[in-house]
């Protein structure tokens, strides 16, 4: 082994950093939104940017923990008026992030719509086409993001891997990431 040989670090650690990073980041959203609630009581919702949601496949009602919950936040609102189901079919413009990294400050860009992996072109309609998915082909944590999306609205969703891609590496993906989603709901369609 040659000592000008770099070694690779970028990922270790990787489920502790992943799993920290995104506790950190529910409990951040949890504390703005008792803060909201304890500032506005039902109306707090128009004053607090951030989300929490529990994984659409659990039980209705069931609070949902770090492992079964997702974070988003509220970047642009949307027309407030309905809501994507797990059957519909949604265009979206995203970009896909891992946590950021020494080597990638902001996420690793693992997928985007559109030709550019730049946000500003993705996010500009006349630049960047959207892409058509069904609510249910796509991982928990994106689904159940989807599912509280307005029309317009440009969300940052934080989902933990077990409701990613978990234990499984997938292309760039390694195992135990939680992926971070710029999202822009453009329209959606009920499935008859």
């Amino acid at each position: 082994c040659s000592e000008s040989e770099k070694v690779d670090t970028e990922y270790d650690n990787w489920e502790a950093r992943n799993t920290m990073a995104f506790t950190d980041t529910l409990r951040r959203a949890q504390k703005a939104i008792a803060r909201a609630q304890t500032q506005w009581g039902d109306a707090w919702a128009q004053h607090c940017d951030w989300r929490v949601a529990a994984g659409y496949a659990l039980a209705p009602g069931k609070v949902g923990t770090p492992k079964d919950s997702v974070a988003i936040r509220i970047l642009k609102g949307g027309s407030k008026t309905g809501s994507p189901l797990y059957t519909d079919t949604v265009s979206v413009a995203y970009i896909g992030r891992l946590i950021s990294t020494q080597e990638h400050p902001d996420g690793l860009v693992f997928d985007h719509s559109g030709p550019s992996s730049n946000a500003d072109r993705i996010f500009n309609k006349d630049l960047s086409p959207t892409v058509r998915f069904a609510v249910n082909g796509l991982v928990q944590g994106f689904s159940t993001a989807l599912q509280q999306m307005h029309i317009g609205e440009h969300v940052r969703v934080f989902i933990p891997a077990a409701l990613g891609y978990g234990t499984t590496k997938v292309t760039s993906i390694p195992a135990h990431s939680t992926l971070v989603f710029d999202v822009e709901l453009r329209s959606y369609e009920h499935v008859h």
